[in-house]
């Protein structure tokens, strides 16, 4: 990616600022919507459950978005092998790019790295328009599966597939 944005594997060492910034993105993007300890849980647990996933090569792949001047985190995606018994075999487990970023191609690239244009799924948040209309931008449809995450905050989700 040319210009100040620069895209790379996320490393073992990168498991705190990941932490930071998945916690980060969730407060710009559902703000009140997830109750406080619910970011509370994410900050303490984070640095563990990243550092657990990016030390497991079986864990799927993960990719930062950084600032090339600073190095400094401001997105992410990730993807993982789903196996047999799904409705894709990919799932696009998350991608969050910091709101000062947004509309400049950094989500549609760390999109492109996680799944490129592999059939694949995801499960985006029932109030995020901004999010669904950049997955259906993506080739991605609503199939009218929804489920509501307890451990999150209630969030209700949507199933969109390609």
């Amino acid at each position: 990616m040319a210009g100040p944005l620069h895209i790379r594997a996320a490393r073992p060492d990168d498991a705190v600022a990941l932490a930071a910034l998945h916690v980060q993105a969730w407060r710009e993007t559902y703000a009140d919507g997830v109750p406080e300890p619910v970011y509370a849980r994410m900050a303490e647990e984070g640095p563990g459950r990243w550092a657990q996933r990016l030390e497991d090569p079986d864990a799927g792949a993960t990719w930062v978005g950084t600032e090339r001047e600073t190095g400094e985190l401001v997105g992410f995606s990730r993807a993982e092998a789903t196996g047999t018994g799904e409705v894709r075999p990919l799932l696009l487990a998350g991608l969050y790019v910091l709101a000062r970023w947004h509309g400049q191609g950094l989500g549609q690239a760390l999109l492109a790295h996680a799944i490129g244009d592999a059939p694949a799924y995801l499960w985006v948040a029932e109030g995020n328009g901004r999010a669904q209309r950049f997955y259906t931008r993506s080739g991605f449809v609503l199939d009218g599966e929804r489920r509501v995450e307890e451990q999150w905050g209630g969030i209700a989700d949507l199933r969109m597939v390609r």
